[in-house]
């Protein structure tokens, strides 16, 4: 009787593990897609906001090059400043490949690696063209260093805010046997004032993707239809 158990748990098990293997992904979307190109993709100047060149060294990247070279295919760091002299940070990381192995890493757990103090994290909003994007909030700081964030993040043609919403977007795409690509947009300010520096970066989000040639926007902020 217990040769027979050992043989039907053998047997169940070789057949989870052929079916893993069976579904596991191998078709790549962002080789369907047109080749990201985020230099180009995101304007050096839109609305009110022009690169501000001389402020670049301001970005404080709370990851470290090797990690970031590992898991993104692409990243955009720029300062932009509008006419009346307010800087906010952009930066941009996208993985061609969003698999167990390689995944976004988020502010939430970045920030805190490299030394700041997350005070207040909270979820929001953000419209474009009158569409609520989910995006969260962090208010950070560095010692004397101040800075509210807002980001969101985008696996395949969706937009995820929490790690169940992320891990179900990506089994979606293992039952097609599909792999997505996946993109990570923080907009940040070095601000006291957090509610005025959200408020700036909700304007700086709508005019940045409303610069966003339409046929690539659905890769910053998700396609309408999945959501």
């Amino acid at each position: 009787m217990s040769n027979s158990k050992n043989m039907i748990l053998l047997l169940l098990m070789l057949l989870s593990a052929g079916l893993g293997f069976a579904m596991r992904p191998t078709i790549v979307i962002a080789d369907e897609l047109p080749p990201i190109d985020l230099k180009t993709m995101v304007p050096a100047a839109f609305g009110e906001w022009q690169e501000d060149t001389n402020q670049a060294s301001q970005i404080l990247d709370p990851e470290r090059q090797a990690t970031i070279q590992l898991l993104y295919s692409q990243t955009l760091s720029r300062t932009y400043v509008n006419r009346e002299g307010y800087s906010i940070m952009l930066s941009i990381a996208y993985g061609k490949n969003q698999s167990n192995a390689l995944q976004l890493h988020k502010p939430d757990l970045c920030y805190p690696a490299q030394g700041f103090t997350v005070t207040a994290t909270r979820p929001t909003t953000v419209n474009i063209f009158s569409r609520p994007i989910s995006a969260v909030q962090l208010e950070t700081n560095l010692g004397l260093r101040f800075e509210p964030l807002t980001y969101w993040t985008v696996v395949g043609d969706q937009v995820t805010t929490t790690s169940m919403n992320k891990k179900i977007a990506e089994m979606r795409y293992a039952l097609m046997g599909r792999i997505p690509d996946g993109m990570l947009v923080r907009i940040s300010s070095i601000d006291r004032n957090a509610q005025k520096a959200y408020a700036m970066q909700k304007q700086f989000s709508t005019d940045m993707v409303a610069a966003i040639a339409p046929e690539h926007r659905s890769r910053f902020v998700g396609n309408p239809a999945t959501q």
